[in-house]
Formats: structure tokens, sequence, C-alpha cells
């Protein structure tokens, strides 16, 4: 019961963000012909917040307790790594954090749902950025050990403490992590049989490291259909994800269209 509620929820609360994005759409053309500076900051202060709504509601629909969509096809890590950097150095420096992005492998092909291995990471580089802060430094870094493919984010901001390093802190116990979306996180990585670990870097910040084995299409992976819709909605996973560390002006109408 508690499931379908849940399901129930992740729906209305889709068609509820849908239609405040479809009113925001209606509105953006006369703000833009009879509104000033400040109808624009708030029309786009309301894109950011309906963004961060679409962010709530993916992670809430990958802790429901069912499995949620995942379908693993051959996927190179090395690739989408490649390609997501691009998107986020431009983003993480609009938040005044330098992003870099290192492959220690040329391609890295592997059986996977790329959909939620990118939301996961972008998940894990946006509490990254969110603990470097501005000024800081951000990492994503792809390398081969054995029969893992090793994703691991970094920051320098200030760390774990030791409560929630030693797993002592709540946060860290419950199926909710450090939040939703660290726990949505773990959960793709157990469904691609992997893990998710944070340690401290001896230098300083947060090591995130997203583990997972290196498959072939052909071998047994559950597998459950793919929804009618994605995760966000169709909207940039980049900007959805990252939407609670960006300033508003990001997502401004002129920066969305």
């Amino acid at each position: 019961m508690e499931d379908q509620a849940g399901d129930k929820l992740v729906q209305e609360l889709r068609e509820q963000v849908g239609n405040l994005l479809a009113a925001s759409q209606l509105l953006t053309p006369l703000v833009r012909e009879q509104g000033g500076k400040k109808e624009m900051d708030y029309l786009a202060m309301m894109n950011q917040s309906l963004y961060r709504l679409l962010r709530t509601i993916a992670h809430l629909e990958l802790t429901q307790e069912k499995a949620p969509t995942f379908r693993p096809m051959t996927l190179d890590l090395a690739g989408l790594c490649l390609e997501l950097g691009r998107r986020v150095e431009a983003l993480a420096g609009q938040a005044g954090v330098e992003f870099r992005c290192e492959l220690g492998e040329e391609t890295l092909l592997t059986a996977a749902d790329g959909g939620l291995v990118e939301l996961a990471l972008l998940n894990l580089i946006s509490n990254a950025i969110e603990a470097a802060g501005p000024g800081g430094h951000v990492g994503l870094k792809l390398s081969r050990k054995g029969a893992l493919a090793i994703l691991a984010v970094r920051d320098d901001g200030p760390g774990l403490s030791k409560r929630e390093e030693a797993g002592e802190d709540p946060y860290l116990k419950e199926a909710g992590g450090l939040g939703l979306g660290l726990a949505a996180a773990r959960r793709t990585a157990a469904l691609h049989g992997g893990a998710l670990v944070l340690e401290n870097r001896e230098e300083g910040g947060v090591r995130a490291v997203l583990s997972l084995p290196i498959r072939n299409q052909k071998e047994d992976i559950v597998r459950s259909p793919r929804m009618g819709y994605d995760l966000t909605g169709g909207f940039s996973t980049a900007l959805v994800e990252l939407s609670r560390v960006l300033p508003y002006t990001v997502f401004m109408p002129e920066t969305l269209d």
C-alpha cells in the first residue's frame, strides 16, 4: 500500500509541476513584452523552483520500494563522462566552481542504464559543488579496477564529519542517506550490482566513489520496462540535477529556450 501511495504521489506531483511549467511558458512572452528586469527575475526564480521540484520527483521515484525503471544497454562510460563534463563545466562556472573531468580510459564499454548513471553522477557533482563553494574545485574521474568501472567525484570542501565518516550519523544509516538524491544514487548503484561509498580525502574534501561491474549486454541483469517519460520530464538533466546549486539567473527564459 505504501508503494502504491508513493506512485500516486509521484504521478500527482508530475501532473501539477507539468501544469506549472506550461503556465510559465505561457507567461514568458507576456513578461518579455510588458515586464521589466524585476519581473524577469521572478520568472527565473519560478523556473528554478520548478526544476528543483522535478529533481525531487525524480529522486522520489528512484527511492520507491519497487524497482524503478531500469533498462541496461551497451554504454560507453568514457563517452558519457566526456559529454557530461562538457555540460557541467560551464554550469559549475556559473556557481563559481572549477570543474574538471579526467578519463583514465578512452573507451569503457559496459551494460548500464545511461540515464540512471548520468542522474547519479550529476547528483554527486551537485553535492560536490555545494560542498566546494565559490572558488572551490570539483572533479569527475573515470578509471578501471579489474572488473569494475570506478566513477569518482571529488571536491575540496570541508569533508565529512567524524560521525558521518564512521557511519554514526542517522542520515547515513537511513534510506535517505545524506539526502533523497544520495539515496537515489545508491539505488542506481545497487540496480547495477555496484556500490556507492563516500570517504574523506587526505588532501581535504570528499570523494564519492561509484563502482559498477563491467558487464556485457548478454548477461542476466534484472530489467523493468521503461515508462512513457524520463525521470526529468524531458528537461535538461544537468539543469535539473544542478538546480539547487546554480544561481537563479541560469534559469532566465532566454537561457532555457
